[in-house]
């Protein structure tokens, strides 16, 4: 699945036609096809109202008249939209390319206006006024030349809109994609914080059991620090997991840490098993455990509850981390002592999922303190 982050607030509109070449091709043939049969319905029906003789032109014969045109101009537009694409009229170029599109109008309208008097002649018939297919063509081309002339204008300015809209939309995927990899970069640079970070506090742990002597539980912690390390590295280059997974992870910290403190900390899970698959951002909740271990646990001689919950609320994935130790005084305030991990769960929770991911800290009743992260709920496949 697609974060915010690889979409930010990604504006890129899709292409709404097929992306291979002969689906491509197709496509606009089409276009171009329905255009011109508009365009002819439209100068057969004004033709055959506007008509102000005794014996009224059926529609059907003006079709005979107005149809060829408006088809072949059809067959000559792709020409004018290469012409478009080889001699494109931009700021810097259109002095030295318009007289090249005004002979080029000239020509492409003189194949049209005989190509079309030729077939109207053969399925029509040349008016009976006129005397000859000359005198004909030259009336139709004096009458014509100009609308022909609009008509070239058209299409080329359609070739140049389509132009600007492509390169308009390139720039916004270039764009996008550059945004996308320094956000990523900076996800990156967060997770690279915790790693030193959650390593150092571990080997202080260690260290700490060591000049005590308890030469025991400081070999568990090691070997479970070498499990933890190993599962780290392995999803390293993820910035999301299924939040089991970071369940699993946590588990695996928290022996860690049980061997430090003993029978002091008792710790339980109350994770929805609906929200099992959902996706996480990788280690987000191993710095909350660190802090209230540290702030609720570490300070107090006496047994402490760690409580790690998670539920499914209105669309919102809720994260919660209590701890049930003392607060540290009437004036203790929530953001109190937050160091590099809580500053780096919300940076990463900003840039993943905007306003809509959060860190509060709050504290507990009757005593403790409890870490809730909101995020938006999603189900399928994570963010690698």
């Amino acid at each position: 699945m697609t974060s915010p982050a690889s979409s930010i607030p990604d504006p890129v509109v899709a292409d709404v036609h097929p992306r291979t070449g002969r689906g491509r091709t197709l496509f606009w043939a089409a276009i171009i096809f329905l255009a011109a049969t508009a365009m002819g319905l439209v100068a057969t029906t004004q033709a055959s109202l506007g008509s102000f003789r005794d014996e009224p032109i059926s529609f059907w014969r003006m079709a005979r008249y107005w149809m060829p045109d408006y088809y072949l101009w059809a067959v000559l537009s792709p020409l004018i939209l290469w012409l478009s694409r080889r001699f494109p009229l931009d700021r810097d170029t259109w002095i030295r390319y318009l007289p090249i599109h005004l002979v080029a109008a000239a020509a492409i309208l003189q194949v049209e206006l005989l190509s079309s008097c030729a077939i109207i002649s053969v399925i029509a018939m040349v008016p009976p006024k006129y005397d000859g297919f000359w005198e004909y063509y030259l009336n139709v081309a004096r009458s014509y030349f100009l609308w022909g002339l609009i008509i070239y204008l058209f299409v080329l300015t359609a070739g140049h809109a389509y132009r600007y809209y492509r390169s308009l939309r390139a720039r916004e995927v270039e764009t996008a994609e550059l945004r996308r990899q320094v956000v990523e970069a900076q996800l990156r640079a967060l997770k690279m914080q915790l790693h030193p970070h959650f390593l150092f506090n571990t080997l202080h742990s260690i260290g700490t059991l060591v000049r005590k002597g308890e030469r025991d539980a400081a070999l568990g912690m090691l070997a479970g620090l070498g499990d933890l390390l190993r599962y780290s590295l392995e999803n390293e280059e993820r910035q999301e997991v299924p939040l089991e997974d970071e369940i699993d992870f946590l588990r695996r910290y928290l022996e860690v840490e049980q061997v430090r403190f003993s029978d002091r900390l008792e710790v339980s899970f109350r994770v929805d098993p609906g929200v099992l698959r959902a996706p996480v951002p990788n280690m987000i909740l191993q710095p909350l455990v660190e802090n209230a271990i540290r702030h609720g646990v570490g300070p107090n001689r006496g047994r402490r509850r760690l409580v790690v919950s998670a539920a499914r609320r209105d669309g919102v994935l809720r994260l919660e981390v209590r701890d049930d130790g003392a607060r540290r005084g009437r004036e203790w305030r929530p953001d109190e002592g937050v160091g590099v991990g809580l500053r780096n769960v919300r940076e990463r929770l900003e840039r993943l999922y905007g306003d809509e991911g959060r860190l509060d800290v709050v504290a507990g009743e009757p005593e403790g303190v409890v870490a809730v992260i909101e995020m938006p709920w999603r189900v399928g496949e994570v963010q690698t």
